[in-house]
């Protein structure tokens, strides 16, 4: 699908509703360029009142120009729609701001269900407040002082005092870091931690719990499976790493999160299905980013703060093309680069149980995880007990 098309249906999607439509049921409207330029001046005026400061009014320009000329591109064009980088990152400000796929920042372990991006979202994301709350709860920043941003990605709490984020993310908080059968080979750059807190405005300063060790890291792909296009991706191997976290006295560790499991006897390792509504918690917007954090560009203060962001799975464990171990799921919440390591988890039935590790993404809009029933082997072996 091209990246004209995807937008087409995404913005379509606004002028109906949020999970209900996200799956299909007929044709979305035509995208309204007026309307939505309306709702994304809206969106950062709200941001302005939250954040207490004024967007870069040379920015807000360029954004608003932008996002009105790639809109049209759509609308006149659709599917054979010309859009750069530039355009998609305009496009990625609208649908996070017209309640399609929006992004909500989390404040004490919540978002602000009144918040107008929220609208299409709020009733499902809200029927599940107290399972939201465990997960923002569980997700945190993987902190690294000597990085350009000070930090590097996401992780998350599997089990007491355990988290789990990708292969890719330990890499980068590492030195001379490898990986054999299971077990990691590198040290741990000093000062690397994992901050539950970091919301914006501050968050609790009392979540921080430096990295003590490396439980178990997942196998690494056969070269001949590498991505033919995009650096680091290989559908064969496991992006994943598990973590011990160093004890404080008088701090408790997050409670960890429920996780899918492959050999869970009532669902059969089959939870993980396409069109299933899903939400994603990390720390979007690092250096590394395919999609710029168009809002970060406006206020500096919204970079590497916790955010909660709703979608659907596009494509279930064993649909992915050369996916060959089934452990891949695709899904279209909106990420960026400092989503490496953000849990997935399912929004239906009872919104608490993790779908995926994601892992990667590409700008039109193709997100990856790792979809946990598929790695449940994996996991049980680096997790005591698990």
């Amino acid at each position: 699908m091209s990246a004209g098309s995807t937008y087409e249906r995404l913005l379509g999607e606004s002028q109906g509703g949020g999970l209900e439509s996200a799956g299909g049921g007929g044709a979305p409207s035509p995208p309204d360029p007026e309307r939505l330029i309306a709702q994304l001046s809206d969106e950062v005026g709200r941001l302005e009142e939250r954040l207490g400061e004024r967007a870069d009014p040379v920015a807000r320009k360029r954004l608003m120009s932008g996002a009105e000329h790639a809109l049209r591109e759509v609308v006149d064009h659709g599917a054979e729609a010309r859009l750069d980088r530039r355009d998609i990152a305009r496009l990625e400000a609208v649908v996070h701001s017209d309640g399609t796929r929006p992004v909500l920042f989390v404040e004490d372990d919540f978002f602000d269900v009144t918040a107008p991006a929220a609208a299409n979202w709020a009733a499902a994301l809200s029927r599940i407040e107290a399972e939201l709350r465990t997960v923002c709860r569980a997700a945190g920043r993987v902190n690294d002082p000597s990085s350009l941003l000070g930090y590097q990605g996401t992780a998350w709490a599997i089990d007491d005092g355990v988290v789990v984020t990708n292969y890719h993310v330990l890499e980068a908080v590492s030195t001379h870091p490898s990986r054999t059968d299971g077990q990691f080979g590198g040290e741990l750059k000093p000062g690397v931690a994992v901050d539950f807190g970091a919301e914006v405005g501050g968050g609790p300063p009392d979540r921080v719990f430096r990295i003590s060790r490396v439980l178990g890291v997942g196998r690494a792909g056969a070269p001949e499976h590498a991505h033919p296009d995009i650096p680091g991706v290989n559908f064969d191997g496991l992006d994943l790493a598990v973590l011990e976290l160093e004890r404080v006295n008088g701090r408790p560790f997050p409670a960890p999160v429920q996780v899918a499991r492959g050999d869970d006897p009532a669902t059969h390792g089959a939870l993980a299905s396409r069109g299933r509504g899903v939400y994603v918690v990390g720390f979007p917007g690092s250096a590394a980013s395919t999609r710029p954090d168009v809002f970060a560009e406006l206020f500096a203060g919204v970079k590497g703060v916790k955010r909660l962001t709703p979608g659907v799975l596009t494509e279930g464990r064993g649909e992915v093309t050369d996916d060959a171990r089934h452990w891949i799921i695709g899904h279209d919440a909106s990420t960026l680069g400092g989503s490496s390591g953000s849990l997935v988890v399912d929004l239906e039935a009872e919104g608490r149980k993790v779908l995926g590790l994601h892992f990667a993404g590409v700008p039109d809009r193709v997100n990856w995880a790792h979809g946990l029933e598929g790695a449940t082997p994996e996991l049980a072996a680096a997790i005591p007990g698990w």
